[in-house]
């Protein structure tokens, strides 16, 4: 009797609402999208429905698609590039939640209706520092490709990555779309932004991979991947709207363990993927 009132009670709840696109659904994987969705669903105890629109869905569109979907969700998770239809929502339901996962968008100017959620890339790239010292060969570089000016701040934040591991060579930063080829003197590529290029050459160098791409689909190189997708964010957001309408969550570190050589070091990725950033 405990058990059927407790599935009751989960059922009734009013659901958590997740708009995405079929693009996004192929990108992510089926099965991890559904795996994904249990594992949020479980942590609001909220059935999770997932309301998927048109890439070009207008705001009046997605508002539609999420009113039909649920008369009074418990709240609505909108990814970034919908961020018309949320504002729109947002405006016909001002008494539901809705949070915006902007990723690593910066928060708009005067969006304060509902939740705005960025990634903290600063805990990331700590984390990936930390990392890509344990995948470093001996006596080698660490190369780091971005698709955009990497600031100081998350400059220092990857470094203070690596010298907690006792690297203590600053890496190399290339722009993602430069044709790089010292790569023999490179012992970790870490990717945030197009890979393609450089995954493409097939290289046997360990990869720290910043995306939203199904793990599985990934080359065999690749040892450890950051999502920050919408629906990856979605597990972490608060329950309720923090005073401050902004809130920070770290990506969601996922490390292959088929592809890492030694339980020891799997073991102490899975340990650095936890470890908190504090600004010095």
């Amino acid at each position: 009797m405990v058990l059927f009132g407790a599935g009751g009670a989960f059922w009734f709840r009013s659901p958590v609402l997740v708009v995405t696109d079929s693009s996004f659904n192929q990108l992510y994987g089926p099965l991890r999208f559904y795996l994904k969705g249990i594992v949020t669903s479980l942590k609001f105890f909220r059935r999770l429905i997932t309301v998927t629109v048109a890439e070009s869905a207008g705001s009046d569109l997605i508002r539609l698609a999420v009113e039909g979907s649920s008369r009074l969700p418990g709240m609505v998770l909108f990814p970034y590039r919908y961020i018309q239809g949320a504002q729109q929502y947002k405006e016909a339901h001002p008494a539901i939640p809705v949070f915006v996962m902007g990723g690593g968008n910066p928060k708009p100017r005067g969006e304060a209706a509902f939740t705005f959620v960025t990634t903290d890339t600063a805990q990331d790239l700590y984390r990936a520092g930390l990392c890509a010292a344990i995948l470093n060969g001996e006596g080698k570089s660490i190369l780091f490709f971005t698709d955009g000016v990497l600031s100081d701040a998350y400059r220092k934040a990857f470094q203070e990555g690596l010298r907690a591991q006792g690297f203590l060579n600053d890496p190399v930063y290339a722009n993602a779309s430069a044709d790089y080829s010292s790569y023999s003197s490179i012992g970790c590529v870490v990717v945030d932004g197009p890979a393609s290029k450089f995954i493409d050459r097939n290289l046997k160098i360990p990869v720290i991979l910043f995306s939203w791409v199904d793990p599985a689909t990934t080359p065999r190189a690749v040892k450890l991947v950051f999502d920050d997708s919408p629906l990856a964010l979605a597990a972490s957001v608060p329950r309720s709207l923090p005073p401050a309408g902004e809130v920070l969550i770290p990506s969601e570190p996922i490390p292959l363990p088929s592809r890492i050589d030694g339980k020891k070091d799997f073991r102490n990725i899975q340990a650095l993927i936890k470890e908190k950033f504090q600004e010095k």
